[in-house]
């Protein structure tokens, strides 16, 4: 059996501390004692791999020894002569001392601390350390708990003797395996770092709150539901629908605050390396003629055929289109079976029985075809009959038909019983007897967690190779990816057909003005028996003035395109929202849009819609729109940590560097530590824009970097919404002050416009002082010139109120 990481590591730090107990101090100068004792201390004995320390690294006019971890930086060691020793305090009782005691009249530990300390504070790196070869003192060396990093405690080792005896110790602490553990800081804050200050939203009550609406915006709500959601999904209506409404995917919008290239690169950056089998689903003409001979099973390759879209993108459309109008002639004589794993209910534990019941009440539903008839079962099993005529029970045909006839029915019940069995006969009988295609789709498996769909791939995959069916897997990129390295897909090769995002503006106006003609042609749908009381001539004008909207207003498509990040689905929820929110006039919108004809809806009307959904106050879990302002430590500074993410992302999106869009993580989290902030800030504040889809990761394979990119979301967010009052307005209730006197001043719970201009205005110069003492990039992200946008928008607020009030 192999040794262990840590037996290794203490039979080496044996090793080194005999070769060195008896021996005085030979007078090593640095470079002397690097090589023979420092790099052999934490490169052999703490096991951190050479490719992972950088040495002698410029920062400014400052080069550090060593700086170990990459892409996260998570330990500076300053490195000394072995002659310039450290006077440590004898007492063997306890490893973890003050750093004041510590440097009390010691000159030359006190100086090595203070310049590793001031070299992990510039860099934003937590962990540093202080070692002649010999001994060893360890630290926080960048601190925003409030505690000065010299005033904090120290983990000491007095010579090698002591690194030996107590090796736990120094490898739970120090040891590359170990170092993700944190154990060091905790040992020496006792705790994790504290954090920020209570938000706003603590201190209102029924925090997020559900808006209220009154009966027409209710009604309206519901109206909107039926007649731009729901109407779709009408089976009478599906044909016409997608006829009328369906947008071929891979067109990209003006609007996109991304670049095309960029975006048009999303599922070859995911697709790399792994398969030379990955292809569009459309090209120029519609379907692909290599998709069309898959769905028409001209190429079955006993494999599932994946069709490979992001949520949201539109790939039950794609199938339903595919289905009914581009291979409808192919599909003439097909039997297409389609289970939908995102409408309909499945226990995990029985999914192969789901999927089969599925089939076989399809089969009987739309086809007519009883598995259970007695001629159907008769034909399936004709020969396996003739074969039993000749057997054993042949005589009883003659002497005793009845019991024939129960031998008979008991064969073909053992066949029957066996489900998948039966349903596979019964559909090879289709094929051969009656010359009939059969075609089965296996969707929104994406919807589900990841074992769940690992589990549908395995019954697509029996299905593909032991029935004579092209069977179809909707997957996105990401789970993808990871099963093609280490889940059910690492076993196959498969063909892979990518579908693209289709123009959301499009689709968005094909959706509008199709409910537009079913209600000017009086409707489809008895509203009488969804309980509406409101005319739906309501509903008319106000997608008549959704329509003019966002065809007049380019500010409004812009908004809906980008925050919806390519994604269908949200878009139409967001256009949903809108529609009745009690956070928009509805009453003042229909009114002037009957009386004049028209109304055009501004911008920030639309965004509290967007920003707020059906919340009484912003809340960041459910929102679209991410708060950017948010910390996880009591330093201000890190307010600005997400936009100059976000903007190292945009810029180096457009360099050559960046591949197909997408940067490397590794650059990100450096140059986020080169500012000075901290691995756990900079954890945090990707993980954020993550989730909140401000950035996303390309699928990479097992020995590619996990590469990021920044969404349309995250630009937008960027680009326009942080200097918009409405934005601000919002998100000032999840902003945690860190400064008492401006907490203070912040009331959470305020409703008069007034009152929340003044509101905006405190936070504007809140982060204006955070600003003062924030690290700054050239040519990058500059909150100055984001507040100066801010508070003319603000100007701009004030001037349209007080000509109001004073027309009024």
């Amino acid at each position: 059996m192999s040794e262990s990481p840590y037996d290794v590591g203490f039979a080496r730090m044996e090793t080194l501390s005999q070769e060195h107990s008896g021996d005085a101090e030979s007078g090593r100068n640095e470079a002397a004692t690097r090589k023979d004792l420092i790099d052999r201390l934490f490169f052999d004995v703490l096991q951190w791999p050479r490719d992972l320390c950088t040495v002698e690294e410029s920062h400014g006019s400052t080069y550090t020894d060593y700086i170990f971890g990459n892409p996260e930086k998570k330990l500076i060691v300053e490195a000394k002569k072995e002659g310039l020793h450290f006077e440590l305090p004898v007492d063997k009782t306890s490893r973890v001392v003050s750093l004041s005691g510590l440097t009390r009249k010691n000159g030359n530990l006190e100086a090595a601390l203070k310049q590793v300390s001031g070299y992990c504070t510039s860099r934003g790196v937590a962990l540093a350390a202080a070692c002649n070869g010999r001994q060893l003192v360890a630290f926080i060396g960048s601190r925003t708990d409030g505690v000065a990093p010299m005033e904090g405690r120290a983990l000491v080792f007095r010579n090698l003797e002591e690194m030996s005896s107590d090796f736990v110790n120094l490898w739970n602490n120090l040891a590359y395996p170990a170092i993700d553990s944190k154990q060091l800081v905790h040992a020496l804050t006792a705790d994790t770092l504290p954090p920020p200050p209570a938000k706003l939203s603590r201190s209102l009550v029924h925090f997020p709150g559900v808006k209220r609406r009154n009966d027409l915006e209710l009604e309206l709500r519901i109206l909107g539901e039926i007649f731009l959601q729901d109407l779709v999904k009408t089976s009478e209506l599906e044909s016409d629908f997608l006829k009328e409404c369906y947008c071929s995917s891979g067109a990209l919008s003006q609007y996109a605050l991304v670049s095309k290239e960029i975006l048009r690169n999303r599922y070859s950056a995911s697709g790399e390396g792994r398969t030379k089998s990955v292809t569009a689903a459309r090209d120029k003409s519609g379907a692909s003629k290599e998709l069309l001979n898959a769905v028409i099973a001209k190429s079955v390759t006993q494999r599932p055929v994946i069709l490979l879209g992001d949520v949201g993108v539109g790939k039950t459309s794609f199938i339903n289109h595919l289905v009914s109008v581009e291979a409808k002639d192919e599909l003439e004589r097909g039997i297409v079976l389609y289970v939908d794993f995102g409408r309909e209910p499945a226990l995990r534990t029985d999914l192969e029985k789901y999927v089969l019941d599925s089939f076989e009440r399809q089969l009987r539903n739309k086809q007519g075809i009883d598995l259970h008839s007695d001629a159907f079962v008769r034909g399936i099993y004709h020969g396996e009959l003739v074969a039993m005529r000749k057997g054993i029970y042949g005589f009883l045909q003659e002497s005793d038909p009845i019991a024939y006839r129960v031998k008979e029915a008991e064969l073909l019940q053992s066949r029957i019983d066996n489900q998948s069995g039966h349903l596979k006969r019964a559909v090879e009988h289709l094929i051969s007897g009656e010359r009939r295609t059969v075609v089965a789709f296996l969707d929104n498996i994406d919807q589900r967690q990841d074992d769940f769909q690992e589990q549908v791939f395995l019954i697509a995959q029996s299905l593909a190779e032991t029935w004579p069916i092209t069977c179809f897997v909707t997957m996105r990129p990401s789970t993808y990816s990871k099963s093609r390295r280490q889940g059910s897909l690492s076993a196959y090769q498969n063909r892979v057909f990518t579908i693209s995002p289709p123009r959301v503006d499009l689709v968005i106006k094909k959706r509008l003005e199709y409910a537009l003609d079913k209600l000017i042609n009086g409707g489809v749908l008895a509203l009488s028996s969804e309980g509406i009381s409101v005319e739906s001539n309501m509903l008319r004008e106000y997608i008549e003035v959704l329509i003019d909207s966002l065809e007049r207003n380019s500010s409004l498509a812009e908004c809906l395109d980008n925050v919806s990040a390519g994604n269908v689905r949200d878009a139409l929820d967001l256009l949903t929202n809108f529609v009745g929110s009690g956070h928009v006039d509805t009453g003042k919108i229909l009114e002037i849009k009957i009386s004049t004809g028209e109304y055009f809806i501004p911008l920030h009307e639309f965004l509290r819609a967007v920003i707020y959904g059906d919340n009484e106050y912003y809340s960041p879990d459910t929102s679209f729109v991410a708060n950017v302002f948010d910390i996880i430590t009591p330093q201000g500074a890190e307010h600005f940590l997400t936009p100059f993410l976000l903007d190292h992302c945009w810029r180096s999106s457009q360099t050559s560097e960046a591949e197909k869009g997408y940067i490397a993580e590794s650059d990100v989290r450096s140059s986020m530590q080169d500012l000075g902030y901290l691995e756990q800030q900079i954890s945090a504040s990707l993980d954020r824009a993550v989730r909140s889809k401000m950035l996303d990761y390309a699928a990479a394979d097992e020995s590619a970097p996990n590469r990021l990119r920044i969404t349309q979301r995250g630009a937008y967010i960027l680009q326009r919404l942080i200097s918009q009052f409405v934005y601000l307005d919002a998100v000032v209730t999840d902003v945690p002050f860190v400064d008492e006197m401006a907490r203070l001043q912040i009331r959470g719970n305020v409703h008069r416009i007034d009152e929340r201009i003044e509101r905006a205005k405190h936070l504007l110069s809140y982060l204006d002082r955070q600003w003062e003492v924030a690290p700054r990039v050239p040519n990058g992200f500059d909150w100055a010139i984001v507040s100066l946008k801010a508070r003319h928008g603000i100007a701009e607020v004030e001037r349209r109120i007080n000509n109001r009030r004073s027309s009024g």
